[in-house]
């Protein structure tokens, strides 16, 4: 009897080592770990004096300042992913995804301080991960944001091969007295606007489009660069432009992160009822001519006009409307910050974005 049980326990002990591993099934542990190790070498670098323990524990610790409110947002590149994939820019990626998030804090006049991101996808093996966190570390220091922690998802099976789904979450900070004030927006106002690098992370799904329907070639030349090159820029990042105009002229009334929705409905939001904003078109070509290389004019071959409004940034990446007794103060500032006047504001007129 003691002698077919052992043989009984022999026969499963086998089947247990020959059975499946995590590994069989697409999940390297072991790998993931090494990476992770990595993750947290390059995130060290990153890390400011409000970092009490940053990644490694279940949760970053992280220590608030009295009296100040903490702002918090979402994002994620989009499909601007499979063209980035496709040509190379593992780490401009990283770079968007902190932009995107930072951005927005900023629109809320806070300063970013923390930064985590999600990669998820079908294998460790299908991205390059390192050269991601390292292009998200390089944005977190121009933006002075520690990143804390992350996590990353081998969901074999449930994303397809190849596919990555990045996602980044930010907190900031900001006095409560420095927040936008809507209410204090009023006729006559100016509008200034840091411009764009050109495309950013918006619009991708159009862009892919006219690339599927060969109306952009993106290995031709243009203005004397690869066409995927000028297309593929990452989010330009403008906390220390921001805080560097704040220093000298004080805040703004209100700002906008000219996103998706393009310069109607991000600068839209933050325009009060009975007033509206005016673009003046011919200042953002000019901008679009000296900061991204007239990708906007080549777009605008192939798409309307109001959806080039509704759907791209058109060469301004962060707008902010200041009271038109200090205009020309910032307009001495111009050349060495870079804001530029784009627009004013006026009464209603059916819209709360003009363009004229």
């Amino acid at each position: 009897m003691k002698s077919k049980n052992k043989r009984k326990i022999s026969k499963i002990k086998g089947k247990i080592k020959s059975g499946l591993t995590y590994l069989s099934a697409g999940v390297n542990l072991d790998r993931a770990s090494e990476i992770k190790q990595r993750i947290k070498e390059i995130a060290i670098g990153t890390l400011s004096d409000r970092v009490l323990q940053g990644v490694g524990p279940f949760s970053a610790v992280l220590k608030v300042g009295s009296g100040q409110v903490m702002l918090a947002t979402c994002d994620g590149v989009g499909t601007k992913t499979l063209l980035s994939l496709k040509y190379g820019k593992v780490r401009e990626l990283g770079y968007d995804l902190v932009a995107m998030n930072v951005n927005d804090v900023l629109a809320m006049h806070g300063k970013p301080e923390f930064f985590l991101d999600y990669i998820g996808l079908n294998s460790i093996d299908d991205f390059d991960i390192l050269e991601f966190i390292e292009g998200v570390a390089e944005a977190c220091k121009v933006s002075a944001c520690s990143l804390v922690g992350g996590e990353t998802a081998q969901m074999t099976g449930f994303y397809s091969k190849g596919a990555v789904e990045l996602v980044g979450f930010c907190i900031g900070f900001v006095n409560p007295e420095n927040l936008p004030k809507i209410e204090d927006v009023k006729k006559g106002d100016v509008i200034f606007a840091f411009p764009s690098a050109g495309i950013h992370s918006n619009g991708f799904s159009l862009i892919r489009k006219l690339v599927e329907k060969g109306l952009l070639k993106m290995n031709s030349n243009f203005r004397g660069k690869k066409l995927y090159e000028i297309i593929l820029r990452p989010t330009r990042i403008y906390v220390r432009d921001f805080f560097s105009l704040v220093e000298k002229v004080g805040y703004p009334k209100v700002s906008a992160h000219i996103t998706g929705g393009g310069i109607p409905e991000n600068l839209g939001r933050v325009i009060p009822d009975g007033l509206s904003a005016f673009i003046i078109e011919k200042k953002l070509h000019e901008i679009q001519e000296n900061f991204t290389d007239g990708i906007f004019d080549l777009i605008s071959k192939f798409v309307e006009r109001n959806e080039m409004r509704r759907v791209f940034n058109l060469g301004i990446g962060f707008a902010m409307v200041f009271s038109s007794e200090i205009s020309d103060k910032i307009k001495s500032y111009c050349s060495d910050l870079g804001a530029f006047e784009v627009g004013y504001i006026d009464d209603f007129a059916g819209s709360k974005v003009l363009f004229i």
